[in-house]
């Protein structure tokens, strides 16, 4: 018999007052409600947002467990973690603070979870809706991104571009990732879930991530990538689905908004791209060899990609391939350091070193 478990919202956020409010609206919102709502907020203007999430949200759900707390120095990684000791759910959402829930979000996740009494599934990945829940307006500013969604409607649907768009500029996260393995984890999914709405996966998105509480508290987010930690989400479900599953819940659907708040420059996000991936591979690579070369072939097709989307984005700097090679330069030094503990002291201050700089030249 299924046993019913608890769900939880840990929600990390930094300059990001306007989308917020919505999406913790929508947690509680849900179908199923949740027990707990986290909230480690790195804004400086982190007060004021409380007292907008209090008066609007949290007053009219008062059977919730409310925690809101202010983290010094934004850290996606390190404010997950703090949210992870605090929470106390069987199962956590760990979904991007601008991830919009639709109402039977939550529900549909859980009954993947309950169904699998023998705790295979370790993970269940929420899917993606290319259009917002119905209801609250959203007041705030988008990701640039380049392009109208008309164009984006109307090319996803051409072969020949899916294949440029993943092989090409790299925008995949399959074709991103290196495995630490070789490649993927397998498991077996249960019986009990077979007349679910599921599917294996490998990878998903941070804005799409649910764990099991346990299973993520023994993993946790990588707390050396102090300062910038893209790609932190891949590497958490990369060791996590070395001992369990990870599905895409079919059923349950939210919106990724990609607020433009709280973005790092091009250079930035494409160095440290490059070598946080470096620094994942160094620790968790069971052939750093093999794995090595994988990087530096990926790398050079990074530079190529985004040689073609700087020239595309009329960024004639080329912001992302300077990043692309700074980082490629540096990643020799990481794979270079024989301890792990000696990177993790190593690594942040690299980070912050890099932050620095390019805080400088502005």
């Amino acid at each position: 018999m299924s046993k019913s478990l608890s769900w939880g919202l840990v929600i990390v956020t930094f300059n990001r007052e306007k989308i917020l409010p919505l999406c913790l609206q929508l947690a509680v919102e849900q179908t199923r409600k949740p027990e707990e709502i986290i909230v480690i907020d790195a804004s400086s203007n982190w007060e004021k947002t409380w007292e907008n999430v209090q008066k609007n949200t949290a007053v009219n759900h008062s059977d919730i467990r409310w925690i809101y707390e202010h983290y010094e120095v934004p850290s996606i990684t390190a404010q997950r973690n703090r949210g992870l000791g605090l929470a106390t759910t069987d199962v956590v959402f760990l979904i991007d603070d601008d991830s919009l829930m639709f109402p039977g979000c939550a529900e549909a996740v859980m009954q993947v979870y309950e169904a699998d009494t023998q705790g295979v599934i370790s993970s269940v990945a929420i899917a993606e809706s290319p259009t917002a829940p119905g209801g609250s307006p959203i007041q705030d500013t988008q990701k640039e991104v380049g392009y109208s969604q008309k164009a984006w409607d109307l090319l996803s649907k051409n072969s020949a571009f899916q294949w440029f768009w993943k092989k090409i500029l790299i925008m995949d996260i399959y074709e991103l990732w290196i495995p630490y393995d070789g490649d993927f984890p397998h498991h077996e999914l249960p019986v009990e879930t077979r007349s679910i709405n599921i599917k294996p996966v490998s990878l998903c998105r941070g804005c799409q991530m649910t764990f099991r509480r346990d299973v993520i508290a023994r993993e946790l987010f990588d707390a050396s990538l102090r300062y910038y930690a893209v790609t932190e989400d891949l590497d958490a479900i990369n060791r996590v689905t070395r001992s369990g599953a990870l599905v895409l819940a079919e059923d349950a659907q939210l919106h990724h908004y990609s607020s433009g708040g709280g973005r790092f420059p091009r250079f930035l996000v494409s160095a440290l791209s490059v070598l946080n991936q470096a620094c994942f591979l160094r620790k968790h690579s069971n052939n750093l060899r093999r794995d090595q070369f994988k990087f530096y072939k990926l790398s050079c097709r990074r530079i190529f990609g985004d040689l073609i989307k700087d020239g595309l984005g009329r960024r004639f700097s080329f912001p992302q391939v300077r990043g692309d090679v700074y980082g490629v330069l540096q990643a020799r030094n990481i794979f270079r350091i024989p301890d792990i503990h000696e990177l993790n002291n190593i690594y942040p201050e690299l980070q912050k070193k890099l932050l620095d700089e390019a805080s400088n030249r502005n």
